[in-house]
């Protein structure tokens, strides 16, 4: 009887599975657009300094589709904005994980790693984007001058340090 129940269980679970997947495209795509457009959202709540609002709609997007990149990298603008910057890494880091040459992504880990004096983190992904992007881009430029501005604002922390200790 209990082999018989078992049989009946999965062949009743392989009908289902097989239904289920039948729509499973539609349904991701259906998912991955509602996504979309809540990122789109949350990008304009962002642009009109509605912090929360955006961090909202960044964590729906990625309910409705958890690989969205920019819903990460969003929610982790989103948190360093708010003064959270370990916070801003962690969504950085998981972009990172589904694309790792994701150069948004690693722009924006590099400042938050500048952000917690991370010089070699920062160095790191400056090095990745100079591989990446062999003609330039935007977000190779971005780390550089990140890095420009962190180095001229240390060594003159550092020479007013020296005055002030003679």
């Amino acid at each position: 009887m209990r082999a018989r129940f078992l049989k009946m269980t999965t062949l009743a679970g392989m009908v289902a599975v097989s239904a289920a997947t039948s729509g499973h495209v539609a349904a991701d795509d259906k998912y991955r657009n509602v996504s979309k457009t809540l990122v789109s959202q949350a990008v304009m709540a962002q642009k009109s300094d509605r912090a929360e609002e955006a961090q909202i709609l960044f964590e729906r997007a990625l309910v409705a589709d958890p690989a969205n990149l920019q819903a990460l990298i969003g929610l982790g603008k989103t948190h360093e904005a708010q003064g959270r910057v370990g916070r801003g890494l962690k969504y950085y880091r998981q972009a990172l994980a589904i694309d790792p040459n994701e150069h948004i992504a690693l722009e924006a880990q590099a400042v938050a790693f500048l952000k917690r004096d991370l010089v070699e983190r920062a160095e790191a992904n400056h090095a990745k984007l100079e591989r990446l992007c062999t003609d330039g881009c935007k977000a190779l430029d971005a780390v550089a001058g990140a890095l420009d501005s962190y180095r001229a604002e240390k060594a003159e922390a550092d020479a007013k340090n020296a005055e002030n200790g003679r």
